[in-house]
């Protein structure tokens, strides 16, 4: 039963006037983990179904699953990455096998983007890895800057598509799906998102004249500069390989190619300190950080919107449109829509699970719906007014995040045609079993 409310307000009118408090601190920008921490337990002041003892409960057993355990450690892999030299061997690698192409180093920053995310797993820490490292070349070969922003932007939207996937654990953990097929699904929309981005900045690259003619296509040069990067490639072999034969859990494949890149480095005599090891961690527990408590309160929302039947409600009522194809539309705006407003780990326990019975009533598998949920979601990281990836080149450029929305638009229009592609064809992704 609600609770009696002291102001005289019913439960639904309470509920609606809490719904409205969330939003405005949402639009004025109070950080997400407090605006749904507030909703949350207002919800359970007003409808007791769950006690505030609840908070604790779903804390303990969500933050007790063995594969969440892999979240830090697939962080701390991108971390030490980032803090070693192996990220100047990725790229050195990246340049032999994109460099020649028309916006070489544009085209050389996306394949970075896309190597970097098969080890990293993450949007931001790619995007933020990328930008750092490629602004100042673009600058310097004559790119405009605001195409650079928004190529390294895009590029960073592989992070969370490319295996192994931070919100690929996080999504498996929460509606119980294998996280190894989960990762194996990813492959080819990874790469095809991966081929469009650089076909886009390609073509836009030829008809602007940027780039260089410094290097050229050398099979030679390529296998050299693998074999310089033989320890970021025997990195992702590890985390990679283990999972998919089944030999190792996500979290026993992060640990193991944790120790490989460290004690690759050490041998190989790029380390002069173990400053790195500290930095990485501090990283690594700030991001967590960051992490787990949007997890813990959205899964508590996630809660409170079943009691409602919200979930019955928003699919009857995409299904009522009673026209496959008008449903269809109806769920990829939604999907555009809920992945440019709110961030990743919201918007995939929110929204998902809302719209999952309507794409099931159209024959998509949990698991490919997974997949394509996921591609929507790493679409919004360029798509105004979230964009975590405009706002990250936004701070390092220090160029308007408008200004890089715009010039991302042809790169958003590419990513929503693979989305498109594995929406209406989703036995195309033949790893996902259909």
């Amino acid at each position: 039963m609600p609770v009696p409310l002291q102001a005289g307000l019913g439960p639904d009118a309470a509920l609606a006037l809490l719904t409205l408090v969330a939003a405005v601190l949402f639009v004025v920008g109070v950080p997400i983990l407090l605006v749904f921490s507030t909703w949350a337990i207002g919800f359970t002041v007003i409808f007791p179904v769950f006690s505030l003892r609840n908070v604790a409960l779903v804390s303990y057993y969500q933050l007790w699953t063995f594969p969440l355990t892999a979240v830090p450690l697939f962080i701390l892999v991108g971390a030490l990455v980032n803090q070693l030299r192996i990220a100047r061997d990725i790229i050195d690698m990246s340049r032999s096998v994109a460099g020649w192409l028309p916006g070489s180093s544009a085209n050389t920053a996306l394949v970075t983007a896309g190597v970097f995310s098969a080890i990293t797993g993450s949007n931001a820490a790619t995007t933020a890895s990328v930008g750092e490292a490629f602004t100042d070349e673009l600058d310097e070969e004559g790119y405009d800057p605001v195409f650079s922003a928004a190529t390294i932007a895009a590029g960073g939207t592989l992070g969370i598509i490319i295996p192994p996937s931070v919100l690929f654990i996080l999504y498996g953990v929460t509606f119980n799906l294998s996280v190894s097929a989960l990762f194996v699904a990813g492959i080819l929309p990874g790469i095809l998102m991966l081929g469009g981005l650089v076909v886009t900045a390609t073509v836009i690259s030829r008809r602007r004249d940027y780039g260089t003619t410094d290097y050229s296509f050398s099979p030679a040069a390529i296998v050299r500069s693998m074999f310089e990067a033989r320890n970021s490639l025997l990195a992702i072999v590890v985390l990679l390989g283990g999972i998919f034969t089944g030999l190792f859990t996500p979290s026993e494949s992060a640990s193991i190619a944790i120790l490989f890149v460290v004690t690759a480095e050490l041998l190989s005599g790029h380390i002069d300190d173990f400053e790195f090891v500290t930095e990485s961690v501090r990283l690594t527990v700030y991001l967590v950080g960051i992490i787990i408590p949007v997890l813990i309160t959205s899964i508590m929302i996630q809660q409170s919107l079943s009691f409602l039947d919200l979930q019955d409600v928003v699919s009857n009522a995409v299904l009522a449109l009673d026209s496959p194809v008008l449903v269809g539309v109806a769920l990829l705006v939604v999907m555009l829509l809920s992945g440019s407003i709110l961030a990743s780990i919201p918007n995939m326990i929110l929204t998902a699970p809302l719209l999952a019975p309507a794409a099931f009533a159209l024959g998509i598998s949990p698991l490919m719906w997974g997949v394509i949920f996921m591609i929507s979601d790493a679409i919004g990281f360029i798509t105004p007014p979230y964009g975590l990836n405009l706002y990250i080149m936004s701070s390092i450029t220090d160029i308007d995040y408008i200004r890089i929305a715009r010039a991302a638009f042809p790169y958003f229009v590419v990513l929503t045609s693979v989305l498109v592609l594995f929406f209406v064809f989703p036995e195309a992704n033949v790893l996902a079993g259909g």
